[in-house]
């Protein structure tokens, strides 16, 4: 029975389709002519629809490479944010806070009298800054140690009111020290109020930078004071540096109690880097015939280099009225340290002292036991060891003083101290 087209057309696909799978891939080629038949020997037909074989692994080969572990993502580094050292004032004023704290431990020994005491030397508490940078400026220092230190008071003792004690009170000393307004120029800087009257390089040095825990002995007779004055100073360039001053004449926190008034005049020279020479005139003006008249001479030395420190200052003194009939007191004293700092850290000190309260005649003394002999004459022998934590704002300071008289008992002290400054 003969196929019409349409019944054909199934079987023809199917052939047509075998055949394309069994072409290999990319072969493109027409459908072969028709040729005779070819006789093949007798074998098993092969599947035509038998999968292609799977492609063979070399296993011999080495297996490749591990990647690397992916880098370790560490967080941004914060920057270290410098902290300011000065506050703001209003648009462009600054102001900036300060303080130094001393701790002593403190033993003394004259003529078998043993006195040993923890103390709060200095718990000096500042202010400064500049309302209008490089125009006005103010300072502010108060103390509230001071009302920790001693004063005295004579008792009267017995029924008949014959003997009297000596007993010592809480200090009733003010807490406020340096207080001053200042304006600035170029050549001259003018400040009214409270400071420090320029005597003695030592006592006029800021205690936070002191050698030793305590000042030598003509510091403290002659300097260390302060008053209430006017003065003008300046350092000019690297070489130069002058002040000019009137005080009061009274002391810290006094009003004038008479016409006379203090002048006063300082001069440093800086040679060269680590060098100064000084020179101070301090006398009293006006009605010098009837108040207590001061007059001061001193010269002054430092040497600071290659870990070296030498430091000198000697100051004559006469005090009293003059015109009158009982001479006037002469009185005059000198020191002298020698240091040498190793690592920077390490300080060791020695410092040799005389103070003669009257040069003109020997003084008996004045019969009572203290480290500030103001009768008798003394000559001291001291040692000392810095150990500067962070220089002088952190640092730990021992020092043995030998207080050899004249007319009384010598002297013996040791001090230890702690000091913390900003």
């Amino acid at each position: 029975m003969k196929l019409s087209l349409f019944s054909a057309a199934p079987v023809l696909l199917l052939a047509s389709s075998t055949a394309f799978a069994q072409a290999k891939p990319g072969d493109v080629t027409s459908a072969p002519a028709p040729t005779a038949p070819v006789a093949v020997p007798d074998a098993a037909p092969a599947n035509p629809a038998a999968p292609a074989a799977a492609p063979t692994i070399d296993v011999t080969s080495s297996a490749p490479a591990p990647l690397p572990p992916p880098a370790e993502v560490l967080p941004p580094a914060i920057p270290e944010i410098a902290l300011p050292t000065k506050l703001g004032i209003g648009k462009e004023g600054w102001w900036q806070p300060g303080a130094t704290l001393q701790f002593w431990a403190f033993g003394a020994n004259q003529a078998g009298d043993t006195q040993t005491t923890l103390r709060i030397r200095r718990a000096e508490l500042k202010i400064k800054g500049e309302i209008i940078p490089k125009v006005f400026g103010f300072n502010l220092m108060i103390d509230p140690a001071r009302v920790l230190e001693n004063n005295r008071s004579t008792l009267t003792v017995g029924g008949g009111g014959t003997g009297t004690v000596v007993v010592n009170n809480q200090g009733n000393i003010s807490i406020l020290q340096d207080f001053g307004l200042t304006l600035m120029s170029d050549y001259a800087d003018v400040t009214v109020g409270q400071f420090k009257i320029p005597v003695s390089f030592e006592g006029y040095t800021t205690s936070s930078r002191l050698l030793f825990p305590e000042r030598a002995v003509v510091s403290r007779r002659f300097g260390d004071q302060r008053d209430l004055g006017i003065k003008v100073e300046k350092k000019l360039g690297k070489h130069f540096y002058y002040q000019a001053a009137v005080f009061n004449g009274e002391g810290q926190n006094k009003i004038d109690s008479n016409t006379q008034k203090d002048l006063a005049a300082r001069l440093e020279l800086y040679p060269i880097e680590g060098i100064m020479v000084g020179f101070v005139g301090y006398t009293g003006f006006t009605s010098r015939d009837s108040s207590p008249t001061k007059d001061r001479l001193e010269a002054d030395f430092k040497l600071d280099l290659a870990h070296v420190l030498v430091q000198a200052e000697y100051i004559h003194g006469w005090d009293g009225a003059t015109g009158q009939a009982t001479p006037r007191a002469e009185s005059a004293g000198i020191y002298a340290t020698l240091g040498y700092t190793f690592m920077d850290k390490l300080q060791p000190l020695v410092r040799i002292g005389h103070y003669d309260p009257d040069v003109t005649r020997d003084l008996p003394g004045s019969g009572e036991h203290t480290n500030l002999p103001t009768g008798d004459e003394v000559t001291t022998y001291e040692l000392g060891l810095n150990y500067y934590l962070r220089g002088d704002n952190a640092k730990l300071q021992a020092a043995w003083s030998k207080y050899v008289y004249k007319n009384e008992p010598n002297r013996g002290e040791l001090i230890i101290a702690a000091q913390a400054a900003f």
